[in-house]
């Protein structure tokens, strides 16, 4: 398989991708009645009104938001992973752990707050499910990059 050796395609990529497992262990909980909300509910919310968030093309086009802003952490996390030299794949499952928890902190601390409606889970267990979900994307991003990066680029 051809590696990519590039790293801002190598983080839109990784990112997307972390995003799947994360988008449905999100949505699991939330159709369980464990969470209140979806990670989409929360990035739609920074554009549309909380009317048009719960709305079938609001819920769209959360999926599609929390998909972009997931490929844009992706480039920053693999920035992140490539600044400390060598990369080996439990260094990288850890840095993307943390780096998917600062991510969530980043996101649901700061940013959800300036969106219009700020849907954003009040509970404790939805927001710590939400982390979760989160440091699984960068523990996913953290073995992709490992998997998909050239090694010329990781080493």
């Amino acid at each position: 398989m051809r590696k990519i050796n590039d790293k801002i395609i190598l983080g839109l990529v990784i990112g997307f991708l972390a995003n799947i497992p994360k988008t449905i262990s999100c949505t699991t909980f939330n159709k369980k009645g464990i969470t209140k909300r979806k990670c989409s509910d929360l990035a739609a919310s920074m554009f549309l009104t909380k009317p048009k968030v719960f709305t079938p093309k609001g819920e769209l086009f959360g999926i599609l938001c929390d998909f972009i802003i997931a490929s844009f952490d992706g480039v920053i996390f693999v920035y992140f992973l490539l600044s400390a030299g060598k990369v080996t794949k439990s260094i990288a499952l850890i840095k993307g752990m943390f780096s998917g928890l600062f991510f969530f902190g980043l996101f649901r601390g700061f940013l959800s707050k300036i969106g219009t409606s700020k849907v954003y889970p009040k509970d404790a267990l939805t927001n710590f499910i939400m982390g979760l979900n989160s440091a699984l994307w960068g523990i996913t991003a953290g073995l992709l990059t490992f998997l998909l990066g050239d090694r010329n680029l990781i080493s």
